[in-house]
């Protein structure tokens, strides 16, 4: 009969890659960011990059990472100490970096490679007084421009990394939190969904402030939310179940079958007359196979 150290420790070396590997994308995102990239040729009569540059952002990346960031890794860390889970926080703050891991990557991947323009790039680069129209029969380049030192920055606008990160960060939460609410138990609570509100209108606010900043166009700021829901989503899914489906509170049980004798460490909750888990990480005793009260397997 196998203890339950050992299999502790099995399951601790099995998810190690996925802390490593989240932990690297972080790191390729920093490396991905003193890339200088592509910077697109622009129009000087383009009223849209006239914009003033805007010298205190309404939200800063500090505030950024604290609220989109830090305040929902606290939240997922007591809900999941409110139901004494260890599992259901190793999972819920896994999925959680690596939903904002792959969206500032993939979002600064594609910065760099767009090179758009931001609204307030004529005020950054300072263009030369007497320039007043393109060169016949094209655009002009940013070599024109008397300032540099904020160039590297005022062709990242598309997409808006606030946008995407505030969106991924609220939106893994309203994800979370849903299923701890079980939003989708057919009992139709309105003060549910009013609750779930709060993180969606973070997310809007902080993505609205980045067109009030003229840091982004409209259009930079939605290809932003989409990439930081589709993100939230995608990690939220590795380790939980869908929203709809009847356990969708609990975290998927560890990849590391349990193997001990003793039906009473089970992995996953005994489905009545069978005995069988059902794939989630918690744990019954076979002689209450019906009991409501369920907790998650002790890792």
């Amino acid at each position: 009969m196998t203890t339950g150290r050992p299999w502790r420790w099995r399951v601790f070396w099995s998810y190690l890659p996925d802390w490593v590997l989240t932990i690297a994308l972080w790191g390729a995102f920093y490396g991905v960011d003193k890339i200088d990239g592509y910077r697109r040729l622009f129009d000087v009569t383009d009223t849209s990059l006239a914009h003033p540059y805007a010298r205190k952002e309404r939200v800063p990346v500090w505030m950024l990472a604290v609220v989109c960031g830090l305040v929902p890794g606290i939240i997922i860390l007591l809900v999941a100490a409110v139901r004494r889970s260890f599992w259901d926080a190793h999972n819920g703050i896994l999925g959680f970096i690596l939903s904002l891991g792959l969206v500032v990557t993939f979002t600064d991947i594609i910065k760099i490679t767009v090179g758009r323009p931001r609204p307030d790039l004529f005020d950054r680069c300072q263009l030369p007084p007497g320039l007043t129209a393109n060169p016949t029969h094209g655009l002009t380049s940013w070599t024109v421009c008397t300032r540099t030192d904020k160039l590297q920055e005022g062709f990242r606008s598309f997409p808006s990394g606030h946008s995407s990160f505030a969106w991924c960060g609220m939106w893994y939460l309203t994800l979370y939190s849903a299923a701890k609410l079980r939003t989708y138990n057919n009992k139709g609570y309105t003060f549910k969904s009013w609750l779930l509100l709060a993180p969606i209108s973070c997310s809007s606010l902080i993505a609205v402030s980045r067109t009030m900043d003229y840091r982004h166009h409209p259009t930079d700021v939605i290809a932003g939310a989409i990439i930081g829901v589709l993100g939230a989503w995608w990690g939220y899914r590795q380790y939980y179940p869908a929203l709809v489906t009847p356990k969708s509170f609990k975290p998927f049980r560890p990849r590391v079958p349990r193997d001990d004798a003793l039906p009473l460490h089970n992995l996953g909750p005994a489905t009545p007359g069978t005995g069988e888990p059902d794939g989630y990480g918690e744990t019954v005793p076979l002689s209450h196979p019906s009991s409501p009260h369920i907790r998650d397997a002790s890792v």
